[in-house]
């Protein structure tokens, strides 16, 4: 992987972490089946970083790679030239289905709270990032909560 310049889109100033390592770190959590949440994916290699590095022979000050950082450093990460390591490299294959991914949102409506109530009318949208179609609305009422059920589709 160090040999794959074309991976590696970040300015040269501010490097503190090896490239190579968490991109392979990130590459085990993925095969180790992980969601595809962020944190999720994070935690999986926080889990196995010191294995990993005493594998490779690399130094114990070696430190994992943060959660937001991870975000930072992998939008200036090339997705084709991962994706091409990823799935022709690994030998990772995906059906159609499991290509598709749609992302849920949800918005608080405006004057929508009653007096003496903390929350209102919520809407919640589901797109295909395809083409950016939204393909289905919904509307819930009641206490804010981390996730809720209003597509049926979890």
């Amino acid at each position: 992987m160090q040999n794959l310049s074309a991976l590696d889109l970040r300015d040269s100033r501010g490097k503190f972490h090896d490239l190579a390592l968490v991109l392979l770190e990130l590459s085990l959590a993925l095969l180790r089946k992980c969601d595809g949440n962020l944190s999720s994916l994070h935690r999986s290699m926080q889990n196995k970083h010191d294995e990993l590095c005493a594998f490779l022979g690399l130094s114990t000050d070696v430190k994992v790679i943060s959660c937001s950082y991870l975000l930072v450093c992998l939008k200036k990460v090339s997705l084709y030239h991962f994706e091409k390591l990823l799935f022709e490299m690994y030998g990772v294959n995906l059906n159609e289905e499991q290509k598709k991914w749609f992302a849920g949102d949800g918005k608080e409506l405006r004057c929508s709270i009653e007096k003496g109530k903390k929350r209102g009318e919520a809407l919640v949208q589901l797109v295909n990032q395809e083409n950016r179609h939204v393909l289905g609305q919904s509307y819930y009422n009641g206490t804010k909560e981390s996730e809720n059920l209003v597509f049926g589709i979890y």
